[in-house]
């Protein structure tokens, strides 16, 4: 029962960092949050919880307004950003940068699938505003990835997680 409370607050995450972005200036490059909501849950925790977190992170870009095409490439493309950075999290604690790093190499390759959807012919996305997003994204990493992994730690030491 405790552990549904760390469930609630993941999923309300998630759906913050879904809704956040509507809110930014238009014309301005927009992070992705989902992505470092999902590298958060994934560098402290098992990769199956990352990759559920993803999962349940990239349901949520496909589903709500724009949403995304075809459906369920956000969904596995943010569970495989789960589970391979739970899988690289053992390495991580060699230096407090990498996770950061990780996590950069892990934007990359989600939003280097969207460029090749959308050079596949589903959707439309420039290179240049995929190189923003990655940029933004890791601006912003940089500053919540460690109050979001903090969470996460708080989360597991109250036996939440």
């Amino acid at each position: 029962m405790i552990r549904v409370l760390g469930v609630l607050v993941r999923a309300l995450l998630l759906v913050a960092a879904v809704l956040l972005p509507g809110a930014w200036p238009p014309g301005w490059a927009r992070p992705d949050l989902v992505l470092v909501v999902v590298a958060a849950v994934a560098l402290l925790h098992l990769p199956r919880v990352g990759a559920l977190t993803g999962l349940a992170g990239g349901w949520l870009l496909d589903l709500v307004p724009p949403g995304a095409e075809p459906l369920g490439a956000g969904a596995l493309t943010c569970a495989a950003l789960g589970l391979g950075l739970g899988l690289a999290r053992p390495w991580l604690r060699a230096s407090p940068l990498l996770p950061w790093l990780v996590t950069g190499l892990g934007v990359a390759a989600v939003l280097g699938v969207r460029w090749v959807t959308a050079a596949a012919g589903v959707g439309v996305v420039q290179p240049v505003d995929l190189l923003w997003t990655w940029v933004m994204t890791m601006l912003v990493a940089a500053a919540l990835l460690p109050l979001l992994t903090g969470l996460e730690r708080r989360l597991s030491s109250w036996g939440w997680a």
